[in-house]
């Protein structure tokens, strides 16, 4: 059964996490349908481990016999493949892989240097569900993937992690449902569209970063459209509200 959701617009205040994003706050207004089968099934992944992972936000320290761990360390799912093999350092994840029962890969991660790293996660049937990419702890890029293989979703952060340079989100079609593009980066401001079922452009315009407020406000000129692509109306932003309305 497929399962239809009405969203609103971009939300760019979200913090970027290494999980899956939330949809009513990221699609365009319009209904886009999403098969519930392009989605990986929560009981398919393994995460029990990301606790003893300080890069991905786990505070909690691993015990083998009484002390924390150190070196490699092995768990197996019942049926005896292996589940997780990590390296421990002080109880602390610095290198791992998750597999589920048939042996298949569900997550890996690794360092790339002393300050980058990478986090990817599978899904069930081979294809690339998630990849994080963190630079001194802080996850400034992230991907997600539906279980075609087609990009769900996509976000950069700012190296300072201020704002986001990118939110995009795409229906399972790869035809795109909300979009966000840096275009001024003196002045940090965005264009920002959402876009009807099909791909026609819903409405669009421009957006800025307030640093003082911490936040991201509409400005100047934004156009809504019908399906067909003409104009019904435009809105006048100051301040983040609508000055005037046409």
């Amino acid at each position: 059964m497929e399962r239809t959701l009405n969203a609103v617009a971009l939300v760019l205040a979200l913090p970027l996490a290494a999980g899956a994003q939330d949809d009513l706050a990221l699609m365009a207004a319009d209904a886009f349908t999403i098969d519930p089968e392009q989605l990986e099934d929560p009981a398919a992944v393994i995460a029990d481990y990301e606790v003893f992972n300080p890069v991905t936000g786990g505070d909690s320290v691993r015990l083998c016999n009484g002390h924390p761990c150190i070196g490699w360390v092995e768990d197996l799912h019942a049926n005896g493949a292996v589940k997780h093999k990590g390296y421990y350092v002080d109880g602390r994840l610095t290198l791992y892989k998750n597999q589920r029962p048939d042996g298949s890969l569900e997550r890996e991660f690794r360092s790339v240097d002393a300050l980058r790293s990478v986090l990817r996660t599978y899904h069930a049937n081979g294809q690339p569900a998630t990849e994080t990419r963190f630079n001194d702890g802080q996850a400034l890029r992230y991907e997600e993937h539906y279980r075609n293989g087609q990009l769900r979703y996509a976000e950069e952060k700012h190296r300072s992690g201020a704002y986001y340079e990118r939110m995009d989100l795409y229906a399972t079609d790869g035809s795109p449902i909300s979009t966000l593009e840096l275009v001024d980066r003196r002045k940090v401001e965005f264009v920002q569209r959402e876009y009807h079922p099909g791909g026609q452009v819903r409405c669009e315009g421009r957006a800025r970063y307030n640093p003082l407020r911490m936040d991201t406000q509409r400005i100047g000129t934004w156009t809504y459209r019908d399906v067909r692509g003409a104009v019904v109306r435009t809105e006048e932003y100051v301040d983040g509200k609508v000055h005037v309305r046409r």
